[in-house]
This record gives C-alpha cells, structure tokens and sequence, in this order.
C-alpha cells in the first residue's frame, strides 16, 4: 500500500510539474541560501578560531600566581604540568611560552625595521601540532640546534625583504631595564594579516630568554607567563573544560571557572592560586562578533523557514483546491480521509526532498566557487579566512537539524491546511466544480 501512494504520488508530481515547479523553486532556493550562509558562517568563525587557538597557544592556558612572584617562573609549575599530563587524553599537546608585549620590539635586516606588536617565546618541538595548523608561505617550524628559529608573517616578511634562512636581528628591552640585540634565522613565514598574525613573531623560548636579559647568573631562571593546552583534533567542548577543572580542584587552590578573564585580573592574591582561563575569555571582544554572526544567521534561517513553510502550504492549498474533483473521485472509490492525507503528504515530502537535494548541491557549488577569491585584500578581514581564503565548512549534525526542521515546520503548516480538504465528498467535490 506504501508503495502505492509512493508512486501515485511520484507520477502527480510529474504529471503536474507547472503546478509545482514554483513550490520546488521556493523549497531548493531556501535550502541553498541557508546552507550557503551557515557553511560561509561557520568556516569565517572556525578560521577566527584556528587564529586565536595559534595565538594563545591552544584551546585554554594554565596561569599560577603566588604573593612573592615566583610563579612567574617555569620551575614553579613542574607539578602543574605533571598533574596535566595524567589527566588529558594522551595525544594532547602541553607546552609552556612567554610573551613580550611591552616595550619596543623591532626586526632589522639590511637597514630595514619593522616593529612587532608581541614576541612570543616557543619550543617549538613542543608545539608541533599546532603550528601545523598555520599557512606557511615559505618554511616552517625547525628545532634548530642553535635554538636561534623564528617565524613572522608574510606582512612582515615583505617589508623587511626576507626569505627563509635569512639572518634577522631582534632589538627588544629586556627585563633588566636595558636594550638587548639577539640574531636569528627566519625558519618559517606565514600567511596572516588579521590583528593575531601580522605583527606577532614565535621565537626559539631560549633566544626570547637570551634577548630578556637571562643570561649569565640569571641563566637559571626560566620565565614562563603561561601553560599552553592543545586538542589537535578539535577544539574541546565545556564538559571537557569543566572535567579539567574538577580535576585540577581536587589537586590544587583552583579559582572558579569562568569565562571572564578580568576575574583572575581583578583577584587578590593571598596565596599560591591557579586559574583555567578558556580560550574565549582572552578574546571577549571577539567572541560577541562571532555570537552576532550566528544570531544574524539565525535569523536568515527563521525567515526561510518561515518562507519556505508558509509559502509551499499556501501554494499547495490552491493545488488542492483544484483537485477537489480528484479527491472526490478518490473518496467514491472508497479512499479514507487518512488515505488521501497520506497521498497528498507523500507529494509535499517528495517535493521537500528532491528541492532540499538541489538546494544542497547549488550550495555547495556557491560556497566552493567563494572560496577560490583571495578575499586578504579586505582591511580586518584576514581575521575570518584561512589562507586569505573563504574557508567554508559544513556540519552535518547542524544542516540535518535544520533541514528537519524545515521538513517538520512545513509538513505542520500542510497537515493544517488540508485537514478539512480531505474530508471532502464526491457530491460536496461535484459541487466545488459546478
């Protein structure tokens, strides 16, 4: 009997296709332009992300604090770091880095400065899968011998007029009050003029030491300013953040999780004290941005289901009403309402299906043709893009739910107009048409 309706209603579709091209048209020119957006959304938000994880050092960092500074040092956090390395899953990356923001810092090479906006001090053998993760020009990351590495960005790059394995000198204020000379060789440029990238150099962690004036009697101390996380398959989700902090608390003096970084700022510090500070506390100003694209996609796939729901059960009201005959016919020929109420809702699934099928193939062709325009050249707006790219990304969990509710919302709308149509007699059908 299934079968029956399946392909009664496969040959009206046919049959009638002028009739319901329109409904077709609305159906596959909704789902194309939702799934476009949401793809063109989420890869601009995951691209921003890549560039704040790269940054930051990962997915959320570890800072300490005590009332005689000595948690400014890396010999201070040994146990910290063990503790981490028994309670994440194995494959997750824990480093440790420094960086330099105040002061001036400047690159030369040849007569040619450019002045850097942070310096940030990195084993590199540490960070390996993080920085596999950046879009190298020229290079990449090397654990040279000499621990003399350093990696800029294309901007910078060009400015200067270097190339990979090009002697640089860095020219920064060290921590003793004086100004400090340290070479370098560029290993790695990479692509990124966002706010993170442009003006941000990673240095070997001894040559940023060196520079910092901790040589000599202060070769012994290692500064640190933070413990680095990494989840090289994917950033980790609050349940993952919350398991880490109850685990930390169970260890040492943990303060609240929170994702507002001016809690640890604002902090009066009594004693040795830790904090978990997430990703997207460091990046508030950020994180509302990306929240404001995905409510303006929300609300661009409200208004086409909302189209695509009342549009189709309207039209298809006036299809209905033309067939009255039809289902009179039906209904003489001993159809029950329920029967009819299924034929008709097999029509409005098959046509949600194959218009949902289009849509979905046109978007992927839209997003893929976006992404072939290296869009670097808009002031600000490296920050959405990987590789000066459009980056889109689909998600299926998310495109299922919202085709489903497309499906649901427009099979209702549907159920509602025909609920009555159904019911109709052959006499009350011969009527209609007379």
């Amino acid at each position: 009997m299934k079968s029956l309706y399946f392909n009664f209603a496969i040959k009206s579709l046919i049959s009638r296709a002028k009739q319901y091209q329109s409904l077709f048209a609305v159906c596959a020119v909704g789902v194309c332009v939702m799934l476009s957006v949401l793809m063109i959304t989420d890869g601009m938000i995951d691209s921003m992300t890549e560039k704040m994880r790269q940054y930051y050092g990962g997915d959320f960092m570890i800072l300490g604090d005590d009332t005689d500074d000595s948690m400014d040092y890396l010999e201070s956090y040994g146990d910290m770091i063990a503790a981490l390395k028994e309670i994440l899953p194995a494959k997750t990356q824990i480093s440790y880095r420094y960086k330099k923001d105040s002061g001036d810092k400047s690159l030369f090479f040849e007569g040619v400065s450019v002045k850097q906006r942070s310096i940030q001090g990195v084993v590199f053998s540490d960070e390996v899968e993080l920085f596999k993760k950046f879009n190298f020009v020229e290079g990449g990351i090397e654990d040279r011998p000499s621990h003399d590495g350093l990696l800029l960005s294309q901007p910078a790059a060009e400015k200067l007029g270097v190339h990979i394995g090009d002697n640089v000198i860095l020219l920064m204020d060290s921590d003793y009050g004086h100004q400090n000379t340290v070479n370098l060789v560029v290993t790695g440029i990479f692509q990124d003029s966002s706010v993170f990238g442009m003006y941000t150099s990673y240095v070997d962690y001894l040559a940023l030491k060196a520079a910092l004036g901790y040589i000599g009697e202060n070769a012994v101390r290692n500064p640190i300013d933070k413990i680095c996380v990494y989840y090289p398959s994917g950033t980790p989700g609050k349940k993952e953040l919350i398991r880490v902090q109850r685990e930390l608390e169970k260890r040492f003096n943990m303060l609240p999780l929170s994702y507002d970084k001016s809690i640890w700022q604002d902090c009066e510090i009594t004693e040795l004290i830790y904090a978990l500070i997430p990703l997207s506390a460091n990046v508030s100003d950020l994180q509302k941005l990306s929240m404001a694209l995905q409510a303006i996609v929300a609300l661009i796939v409200v208004m086409l289901v909302v189209i695509i729901s009342v549009g189709i059960s309207s039209a298809f009201r006036v299809i209905v009403l033309k067939r009255a005959v039809e289902s009179g016919t039906f209904r003489a020929l001993g159809m029950k309402p329920s029967g009819l109420m299924t034929l008709y809702f097999t029509e409005i699934f098959l046509l949600l299906v194959s218009g949902s099928l289009l849509g979905f193939a046109a978007s992927l062709v839209i997003v893929k043709f976006a992404s072939f325009y290296n869009l670097s050249f808009i002031s600000g707006f490296d920050l959405f893009l990987t590789g000066g790219h459009l980056a889109p990304v689909l998600y299926a969990a998310e495109a299922g739910f919202l085709l489903a509710v497309i499906f649901v919302t427009t099979l209702a709308a549907v159920l509602f107009t025909l609920r009555k149509l159904v019911h109709i007699s052959p006499v009350g059908a011969l009527a209609t048409v007379a």
